[in-house]
């Protein structure tokens, strides 16, 4: 399995600057539900330690979410923010702790009713569970625009609109989606197309 990280890490400022850009243009309207909230803080707590979670929950003023409230997305971001510098020191790169934090992140939403309904209807189908996943954005998340375009049998094109998480994160996400199912050799590319904006190319055997 592979993903973005062939095109090279980017300089750690690019992401600060990033992030702080996101931070900027959230608004009190865009939100998140409580339990991709937790499922972000459980994988800061499985790739950093317990230290590093207390700082995120300090950044956010919380110290708990409750899963099917809906809290500001840009309390995603202080996570983030809070939370990069040390795994990029741990796993190499920013990009690289952006990917490690999607990929354990999305295991909470799995674990749960909705997740292991979304695996069901999918069936271990690759193209099944990729179809189904914009729904999971939008049971997650009041922002964002996902399209989804099929390039072949084992190959697609997911642009996103008015995104708040990175796209590592986002490739994360998918590589964690897709090693529930039966594809093979998964690649997932990822670019940045604008300030909210990116796409992901990915494809598999």
């Amino acid at each position: 399995m592979s993903t973005g990280a062939e095109s090279g890490p980017l300089p750690p400022d690019v992401w600060a600057l990033d992030l702080a850009r996101r931070l900027e243009l959230a608004t009190p309207e865009d939100s998140v539900r409580g339990m991709f909230l937790r499922g972000m803080l459980e994988s800061v707590r499985e790739l950093g330690d317990e230290a590093l979670v207390r700082r995120c929950l300090e950044a956010c003023g919380h110290e708990n979410f409750v899963d099917f409230f809906s809290y500001p997305t840009a309390l995603e971001l202080r996570i983030i923010s809070v939370a990069m510098e040390p795994l990029a020191a741990r796993y190499g790169s920013f990009e690289e702790g952006l990917r490690m934090l999607g990929r354990h992140a999305v295991n909470v939403f799995l674990s749960s009713h909705a997740g292991r309904m979304l695996l069901m209807v999918a069936g271990g189908s690759p193209k099944l569970l990729v179809t189904s996943a914009p729904t999971c954005y939008r049971f997650g998340a009041s922002y964002g625009e996902h399209h989804l375009q099929w390039l072949g049998q084992t190959r697609c094109l997911w642009s996103m609109k008015r995104e708040f998480k990175p796209y590592p994160y986002q490739e994360g996400v998918f590589m964690a989606f897709l090693e529930k199912t039966s594809a093979r050799n998964v690649r997932v590319v990822g670019r940045k197309t604008g300030d909210l904006d990116s796409e992901l190319d990915i494809s598999w055997e």
